[in-house]
């Protein structure tokens, strides 16, 4: 309207399935106003305020409701933002001792993020740990999953794809064929039917 440039974030809409995301299902977001949002949050105990405060930060008419991991996305410095739960990194992130696998599996390349429910401080939180450690790629959140970043897609896919085949990697090759042990009495044919489906 105004002729002048501005950066957009598209991130997935609440509730919305990747698997059919159509660009509806995006929510477009001016970057500018969601990051000057850091200046009003007022803090953890109103952090649930600012999922609201997204929708003043829209661009355009339409589009999805932004989701609570909009901070995520849109606070990292960063041109992509990949926030995925693989199993290989659920695995790391609800390990009893998953910020020392986090250091072991990944050294800095990958920074242990303590479990926080979404929101806008956890995105305040991997903005800091990404300013901090210029070197890494992204994080493990406890208890949660794993997000990346890069300066193109592209890269944010390698670098997802990475810290997944990485610590699926460290699991094959550190894991027991029985973590609990044989089956139990009773419990062979039905342990044995499992593995073959």
């Amino acid at each position: 309207m105004t002729g002048e440039d501005v950066e957009l974030l598209w991130v997935k809409g609440s509730g919305g399935d990747l698997g059919t995301l159509t660009e509806s299902g995006l929510a477009v977001l001016r970057l500018d106003r969601m990051r000057a949002l850091v200046d009003v949050y007022p803090g953890l105990d109103r952090e649930d305020e600012m999922v609201a405060a997204f929708d003043y930060c829209l661009h355009g008419k339409g589009g999805a409701a932004p989701s609570i991991d909009t901070a995520m996305h849109g606070l990292v410095d960063a041109a992509h933002v990949d926030h995925l739960h693989p199993d290989s990194g659920i695995a790391i992130a609800t390990a009893d001792d998953g910020e020392q696998l986090t250091a072991t599996i990944f050294g800095g390349k990958v920074v242990w993020v303590p479990w926080r429910r979404p929101g806008f401080q956890l995105g305040l939180d991997i903005a800091e740990i990404k300013a901090k450690n210029p070197d890494a790629i992204g994080c493990i959140l406890g208890g949660h999953g794993i997000t990346a970043w890069g300066d193109t897609s592209a890269e944010a896919e390698q670098n997802s794809l990475w810290i997944i085949d990485t610590a699926a990697t460290y699991i094959e090759q550190h894991s027991r064929p029985e973590p609990f042990g044989p089956a139990l009495d009773g419990y062979a044919a039905l342990a044995q039917a499992e593995r073959r489906e």
